[in-house]
């Protein structure tokens, strides 16, 4: 049961991602996060990059009200790796950041 609501997940950002990739000015949002909030903590949790920058005030401030048990359920979906996103960095961010969320353990 719990592999197939991570599939329904997974299917459901992807087809939401795509569908809506030109309203993302219109407030769009993955788990609390504005697609372009994600966009700019990207770098910050890129795979393969050693050492990691920082995550930027942008990023920070895109996380602020970030749904950490949604982003928990797609912390090992297959759609991190796509975005070239390392899943264990991205965790980390809301630490990095110093925000309330920092407390919260998937």
């Amino acid at each position: 049961m719990e592999s197939y609501t991570k599939l329904v997940i997974v299917a459901l950002v992807l087809v939401a991602t795509i569908v809506t990739e030109p309203m993302t000015t219109n407030g769009f949002s993955i788990c609390g996060v504005t697609t372009d909030g994600l966009k700019t903590c990207q770098p910050a949790v890129a795979k393969g990059v050693d050492p990691l920058p920082l995550p930027t005030p942008e990023c920070c401030a895109a996380l602020t009200k970030a749904d950490m048990p949604c982003l928990c359920k797609l912390k090992d979906s297959s759609l991190l790796p796509i975005y070239e996103i390392d899943p264990t960095h991205a965790m980390e961010l809301p630490a990095k950041c110093k925000l309330p969320q920092a407390t919260y353990h998937c």
